[in-house]
This record gives C-alpha cells, sequence and structure tokens, in this order.
C-alpha cells in the first residue's frame, strides 16, 4: 500500500482525491462514517464560503464526473456541505480509493523499529508503516509506505475545569455534559426550553450556543442561561480586524450583545471558572463556580462546556512526532503558527491564517513519511480553515514526490 489515510472528513477526502489524481494506491479509514463529524454539527451554518470549503482536487474529481455543485459564494449548513459535496466525493472515490468505513486505526508504529530506534534517520523510512485496525470487532494489520492522519480533534473535547483539566466531579459527570454545539432551536430544543443552562467557554462555538439561548430564551418563558467565560475583556469575543468573514462578523456582534444585554433571568459572567460539578439526576448539576475570586454554589438543569478540542495523540506514540508544549500539534506548524501571530499577539492569526503562510517544510516530522493535517495538525489552536487543511493536502504530497512511495495502482 503506497498511502494510508485516517479519517474520511473534508481533508481525508482531498487527499484520497489526491492520491487517486497521484494514481497511488491508496486506502481511507473511518471509525464511523464518512463525514460523521460534519454531520453532528450539520444545522449550523458555515461562516466561510463554499469555494473556501471544498478542495482542488475533490472539485476537480466531480466536475469531471459532471455533479452539480453549489454556487462558490454560497453559505451551506454543515448538511448541505455534507450532501452537496463530501458525499458525493466520497462516492466517486469509491471505486478507486479503498473507503473503509468502521474501520478505527488503533496504532500506527514502524514495522519493526521501535519509537527510539534510528533517532531522526531516514533510514526509518526503510520499514513500512503498521497500522493496526479494528473493524467488525475484529483486529487487522495494514502496511502502507506513508500514512496522512486527518482524524481530526471533535472527538476529544476538552476538560471544562482549571487549567484544562477536570472539574472535581467532572469526570463522572463527563456523560452528561453536553461539549458540542447543541442544536438547541432545532433537534435539541426540548432540552433547553423552559431550563437553567450553564455556558462554558469564549469561542465562536459558545457565541453560537449564546445566541441560541438567547433567542430560546426570549422565546420561551422560563428558559434561562449563565455564561461563563475565563477572560476579563469588557466583551467575551474580541473582533477580528479586516475580518473578511461577513457571517464570523456577525457571529461575533451578535453573542457579545447578548453579553452586554442578556435576556430576563440570564447572566455573562467573565473572570469564572468551574470548579466543581455533581450530576444529580434527575435534578440536574450541582456545581461551583469561582467569579472573580468568589466562589458561588449553584444549580442547574443543563451543563454546555464549548471549551475547545485537542489531538488526541495516542494513535503516533511509537513514532517519532515532535508535538508542540503548547498546543499539542506538529512543532513545525504550531512555531508557524505562533511566528505568524507575533509579539503583538494580533487576534486575526488566531482565526484566518493568510495562504502561503504555512508551506510544506512545516509539515514535516521527524519521522519521515507521516503527516499529520487538518485540524489535528493546529492542535489546541482552533484557527484552523478547511481550505488550510487542502493546502496542507498539497504540501505533503509535494513532500512525498521528493521522496515517495512510487505510484502502483493499475489502470
Amino acid at each position: 500500500m503506497d498511502l494510508a489515510i485516517i479519517g474520511a472528513g473534508p481533508t481525508g477526502l482531498e487527499a484520497a482525491a489526491r492520491a487517486d489524481r497521484a494514481r497511488l494506491e491508496a486506502v481511507l479509514f473511518d471509525a464511523g462514517t464518512v463525514a460523521d463529524h460534519v454531520r453532528a454539527w450539520g444545522w449550523l451554518r458555515l461562516f466561510s464560503p463554499f469555494e473556501w470549503n471544498a478542495g482542488p482536487a475533490g472539485l476537480e474529481l466531480l466536475r469531471g464526473r459532471g455533479v452539480g455543485l453549489p454556487a462558490g459564494e454560497a453559505l451551506l449548513t454543515g448538511a448541505e456541505f455534507r450532501t452537496h459535496y463530501l458525499l458525493p466525493l466520497a462516492a466517486a472515490l469509491r471505486p478507486r480509493v479503498e473507503v473503509r468505513e468502521g474501520a478505527r486505526v488503533r496504532d500506527v508504529a514502524r514495522a519493526d523499529r521501535l519509537k527510539g530506534e534510528a533517532l531522526g534517520e531516514a533510514a526509518r523510512a526503510d520499514q513500512p508503516f503498521r497500522l493496526l485496525v479494528e473493524e467488525n470487532g475484529a483486529e487487522t494489520e495494514v502496511f502502507a509506505r506513508a500514512v496522512f492522519d486527518c482524524s481530526g480533534t471533535y472527538g476529544r473535547p476538552n476538560w471544562a475545569g482549571p487549567g484544562g483539566t477536570p472539574a472535581v466531579g467532572e469526570r463522572s459527570a463527563r456523560a452528561a455534559i453536553e461539549y458540542h454545539v447543541p442544536d438547541a432551536l432545532g433537534a435539541r430544543r426540548e432540552r433547553y426550553a423552559a431550563r437553567r443552562t450553564l455556558l462554558l467557554g469564549s469561542g465562536h462555538s459558545a457565541a453560537s450556543t449564546a445566541g441560541a439561548l438567547a433567542s430560546l430564551a426570549r422565546a420561551v418563558p422560563g428558559t434561562r442561561f449563565t455564561w461563563a467565560t475565563r477572560e476579563s475583556h469588557r466583551l467575551p469575543l474580541r473582533p477580528i480586524a479586516d475580518d473578511p468573514l461577513p457571517e464570523r462578523v456577525k457571529l461575533t456582534r451578535r453573542a457579545n450583545a447578548v453579553a452586554a444585554e442578556p435576556p430576563p433571568g440570564c447572566e455573562w459572567l467573565p473572570r469564572s471558572r468551574l470548579l466543581a460539578v455533581a450530576h444529580t439526576q434527575p435534578q440536574g448539576f450541582e456545581v461551583d463556580l469561582e467569579i472573580a475570586g468568589t466562589v458561588r454554589h449553584d444549580r442547574f438543569d443543563r451543563i454546555v462546556a464549548n471549551v475547545g478540542y485537542e489531538p488526541d495523540d495516542r494513535l503516533y506514540r511509537q513514532l517519532q512526532v515532535h508535538a508542540c508544549y503548547a498546543s499539542l500539534g506538529p512543532m513545525g506548524i504550531s512555531a508557524a503558527l505562533l511566528d505568524a501571530r507575533g509579539a503583538s499577539g494580533d487576534a486575526r492569526a488566531d482565526c484566518c491564517i493568510d495562504e502561503g503562510t504555512l508551506g510544506p517544510e512545516t509539515l514535516r516530522n521527524p519521522e519521515p513519511g507521516f503527516f499529520i493535517l487538518g485540524a489535528k495538525s493546529f492542535g489546541k489552536n482552533a484557527a484552523f480553515l478547511m481550505r488550510t487543511g487542502y493546502e496542507q493536502v498539497a504540501d505533503a504530497f509535494s513532500l512525498l514526490g521528493r521522496s515517495a512511495p512510487r505510484a502502483t495502482r493499475a489502470g
């Protein structure tokens, strides 16, 4: 096998399309189904246009098959993006690339080299990668000359307690806490209508939840929420100077307006931390919040912790991957992001990396032929945009071309 791709989301599908174009023998693994994570937030509308969210190789393949595509400027929901782009792309790839759904890659290592052997040497590439794959309750092994880890971070939410660790009791309550953006105005409306919710977080995910809860509070009597954020800024979200995405500007303004003037019975609490939580079914949650240095005991029916995500590095523990001490992403990309941010801490670099800022060399790991691409490559940094993942795919193939597995697929 020339190339194994882990994760059938937007970046993984683009990598598979590139592999098809290069006539490489490739296999695409996903623990669930194609674009599962996009399906999970399908009611949310992307604040970037379709032309930013579709990959060049994917578009080329679909246009070559005469598939009708959304307009470039269209702002799609996740469900629309999955239905009109990702699923057709997977269907177009299936006769040409092996797509294995329900196949979880448990471990990746060299077939016959330990983590500490041939440190940083190109000779490690003499041994193929061995992937241990769990599928239908059984384990098999797959060997590949190169591996792209495009598995993302959505399945690994951060803890909500102090310093990114679990609050007291959070481990026990984790299954009852919502760590993703809930569809509070749609499928999950009954969970939040006429209930009191604690919302934790200050990014765009939390902003989306705050806007939905505010609309619900104005529409349904008895709906209340407390929005707790760690920072002591005047407003929860800092606007991005000259933001090129109008929908993101609207989201930021809407969330800041909710914080400035919450609906009756609702509140925004800056300088707040979750210290302890106990899930007391069916009553809800008992929590301890520290607010500007003072501890408040409170009770809520629901908790939404939109506190970000982090990469799962257990997959490549036996490989020589240089991870950033701050973001847990690969060091090359993390250093480039830090450099783009600059000494001033410009918020723009946190949310929209200009095209060409990263470059192929940032993708290199000490482990030859192993690349972490897509949202996972940014680690805990939430700045990732899909088009950045597509640029990474092109860069990774350019690196493979210099020391590439040869194209072996017949036909």
